[in-house]
């Protein structure tokens, strides 16, 4: 995967002009302007940095996979097929222009890539959309990619369609991309690629055999729970949430769900009881919340709780209520923009009106305000519903009940269930992180939560061990302005949350991404910078090192980052802490993700893709002699990696199908046992999702989704008793690419070989069939374990002089387990 980007990736041709934008001017469809009053003309964008608005442009700087979205549209596609968008890039990109029909959903097959070319005067981009044969009948949306890459510096204007003008276009060439009538399969983006095999492609439900011939009993694996494992593994999960932290058998709502905008705050003191939206890129987006009461009730009053009291971080700028007695006409009884500051001695928004019949209380937010920096949420403490008789009917006690449009949790939080997700796939690690222990500290509470003491315990009881890490730090301004206070008064809050967990934490992490700043501290700043990160961790570590001294400490980095590494542990960390918790990353958007392949890096603050490794192997080893030169017991710890579902699933690495997502897990999971680091956690147990991109190993609903399944599957096998092992050879017969195999043996004896071809996951792959030839001490039994669908039949073999061939095994996309005896 470490290659050029090359857009015959792309499935379909875009043949463009490009215009000064004072050239341009034509008939026009439906068109939208961009900045000024109109700002976002009802689009709405996800993944932008620095954005801002000019008289006459957004303006932002491109993140990993940077959109924006436009509102309903309704137009023929016949009438109007030219694409008209100004806009202005720093560097040369790709942008790419999605659409979808009305009951279709954006996907790669709908889309025409197109060349952005560098410059500082806004150009016009025309895209011919019939060079796409999708486009017909009706357009309701379109989506519009400005670049394939991050850290572009982009400014667009307006977009607007045009009926057919004539006008010259370039040639195919333009776009770097063969002609379509040259006869080449341009389809590379989602081509299937090990094919042949009389077989449908394997899921997770299937029993398929992994041998052609094989016509016996395809049994199901035995799976192991965590705390089935006595030799311990590698496989963990992340919990992005407050799960672990707040609740108890006795809470019932998920984090950040609807439910918690009826509760009555009943459990306010011991968990986060705020409803919250998925999160945002920009403000200009619309959110929804509404109570349905149990039946219907004259209310006279509403009242909106805002999360922090007079902070009104993520409490909407703009929002009407509207309220209705059927749920589908309804009246509005209050407004209220540019919202800014609670009343006076008040710790809600009130809004009074004539009584009024009501059974639907809707609250709309059309302008979102920012929790934090750049990250947009509609959230809010409490809806209530009075009546005249001054009940409220809106609260959950009342039997109101509560729902949103995009809610950033969902349903209600089943303890038993949670933590039997977490034993049921095998998995011995788990990562969390406190981003509350320091404002704890500061404001005289415990510094534990209620639940955290048995939650530690229920998982050591299970067999599985614990990352915590102490996700926050200090601010650098916070500590340029009194550095000696600002050390100790951390290094106490985090003293005092070890003596309460001692005993109950397999690893102690401290701070998270300080190597990924970004533009955000300046090249004069970094030394100082570096310097405030490693006076805060280093004493931080001496310190937990004399209250726990057999626990291991970790650091965190986002991505390998050599540079920053190098620097922290030069500047005294390397005798100080016992790993480097890596967050892994491999997603480059326009490209297919290998598990295999070396990935992203950080680099000076940001992401970047130039680092000259071959393989993930190759880098892997660059990054642990680079670890050695300052301490040779240094571990390598994943602390952090996943790959994302989204809304297409046969695209590249930002829209995986979870068939794939399954996929990746086994064969990041295998490679990281042969290479010997970890613990691995998959970021996250529990289902997230940033704008329109699925993470997590459950799905909303609570299912399992099939990476949950694959992790259980590698769990049941493999684990840290298996070693590699030269008693045994092994090698495929004949050509085959990217061929993935190790011998391997388990204090049980058996012989245990991983094996794959290390190619692009695809749906559509059946695999093929390859003859594989072990050698060495005499075999009487081997079996093969299908690590997607959990499956394990016996294999036949012949004996072939010294060895055994075994003939027409199947080569998957993800790994097949040999175990042999």
């Amino acid at each position: 995967m470490n290659r050029p980007y090359v857009l015959f990736l792309f499935s379909l041709i875009c043949i463009i002009s490009v215009f000064p934008a004072a050239l341009a001017a034509a008939e026009t469809g439906p068109a939208w302007n961009f900045g000024g009053s109109g700002r976002l003309s009802g689009w709405s964008p996800r993944d932008m940095n620095q954005t801002r608005f000019t008289a006459d442009a957004i303006s932002f700087v491109s993140g990993r996979d940077s959109s924006i979205v436009s509102p309903d549209v309704m137009f023929s596609a016949a009438q109007f097929p030219i694409c008209e968008i100004v806009m202005r890039a720093d560097r040369k990109t790709v942008g790419e222009l999605f659409f979808a029909a009305p009951t279709e959903v954006f996907s790669q097959q709908n889309s025409l890539p197109f060349q952005v070319e560098p410059s500082t005067e806004f150009q016009v981009y025309r895209i011919d959309c019939r060079n796409n044969p999708l486009w017909t009948g009706t357009v309701a949306r379109l989506r519009f990619d400005p670049a394939a890459s991050n850290g572009i510096r982009i400014q667009v204007k307006s977009i607007r369609l045009l009926p057919a003008d004539g006008e010259e276009m370039l040639s195919a060439e333009y776009v770097g991309m063969a002609s379509a009538t040259a006869g080449q399969d341009d389809d590379a983006y989602r081509e299937t690629t090990l094919t042949g095999i009389p077989q449908p492609p394997p899921a997770v439900t299937s029993k398929l055999p992994n041998q052609l011939g094989f016509t016996g009993p395809v049994a199901g694996l035995r799976a192991r729970t965590s705390r089935e494992i006595p030799a311990g593994n590698i496989f963990g999960a992340a919990i992005c949430g407050n799960e672990f932290f707040a609740n108890t058998p006795e809470t019932k709502g998920a984090l950040w769900s609807a439910c918690w905008l009826n509760d009555g705050e009943e459990l306010a003191d011991v968990h986060n009881t705020v409803y919250s939206s998925a999160m945002h890129y920009s403000p200009e987006v619309e959110e929804w919340c509404m109570i349905e009461l149990k039946k219907h009730e004259r209310i006279s009053r509403i009242a909106l709780k805002p999360r922090h009291g007079s902070n009104l971080d993520g409490f909407p700028v703009d929002f009407h209520i509207l309220c209705s007695n059927d749920g589908s006409s309804w009246t509005r009884v209050a407004e209220m923009e540019n919202c800014q500051a609670l009343p006076a001695g008040k710790d809600s928004f009130a809004f009074d009106f004539e009584p009024i019949p009501v059974k639907f209380v809707k609250v709309i937010a059309t302008r979102l305000r920012a929790e934090g920096e750049r990250r947009y949420y509609f959230q809010l403490r409490e809806v209530e519903a009075f009546g005249t008789d001054g009940v409220n009917y809106a609260a959950a006690g009342r039997g109101g009940t509560a729902t949103a449009g995009n809610p950033l949790g969902s349903g209600t939080f089943d303890y038993r269930k949670f933590y039997d997700d977490i034993f049921d796939s095998g998995a011995q690690w788990l990562f969390v992180s406190n981003n509350s222990f320091l404002s704890r500290h500061r404001t005289g509470k415990p510094p534990c939560t209620r639940a955290e003491i048995p939650n530690a315990e229920y998982l050591q009881k299970n067999g599985v061990k614990l990352i915590y890490r102490f996700l926050q730090l200090p601010s650098f301004g916070e500590y340029r302005a009194a550095p000696e206070r600002v050390v100790r008064e951390y290094v106490e809050a985090v003293a005092a949350v070890v003596g309460e967990l001692r005993g109950k934490v397999a690893v102690w992490s401290l701070a998270n991404e300080q190597n990924f700043y970004g533009d955000t501290v300046s090249p004069d700043d970094l030394p100082g910078y570096r310097e405030y990160y490693v006076a805060l961790v280093g004493a931080a570590a001496e310190r937990v090192r004399q209250l726990d001294p057999q626990t291991p400490i970790e650091i965190e980095t986002a991505l390998f980052d050599f540079g920053w590494t190098e620097a922290v542990l030069a500047a005294g960390l390397a005798g100080k802490v016992d790993r480097i918790g890596v967050h892994i990353y491999k997603e480059l958007r326009g490209r297919d993700t290998f598990p295999e392949a070396a990935g992203a890096v950080s680099k000076d603050g940001k992401r970047s893709y130039t680092e000259p490794y071959r393989d993930y192997g190759e880098q892997i080893t660059a990054f642990r002699k680079l670890l050695g030169k300052y301490n040779p017991r240094l571990e390598i710890n994943v602390s952090e990696t996943g790959v994302n579902t989204g809304d297409n699933p046969a695209g590249g690495s930002y829209y995986v199908s979870a068939k794939s997502q399954a996929k990746f897990l086994a064969r990041l999971y295998t490679y990281h046992l042969f290479y010997g680091i970890g613990p691995t956690c998959w970021w996250s147990l529990e289902p997230v999702k940033t704008g329109e991109y699925q993470w997590g190993l459950i799905l909303p609903d609570g299912q399992r989704k099939e990476a949950w399944y694959a992790l259980r599957n590698v769990a049941a096998v493999l684990d840290n008793s298996c070693r590699p092992s030269e008693e045994l050879s092994f090698r495929v017969d004949g050509e085959t690419d990217a061929f993935v195999g190790r011998v391997l043996r388990n204090d049980s004896g058996e012989y245990i070989i991983p094996y794959w071809a290390a190619v692009k996951m695809r749906d559509g792959n059946t695999g093929k069939a390859v003859d594989l030839i072990v050698s060495g001490p005499k075999l009487r039994h081997m079996e093969a374990v299908d690590t997607l669908s959990g499956t394990v039949h016996p294999v036949r073999f012949e004996q072939e002089g010294e060895g055994y061939r075994l003939k027409n095994m199947i080569l998957r996309d993800y790994p097949v387990i040999l175990r042999i005896r």
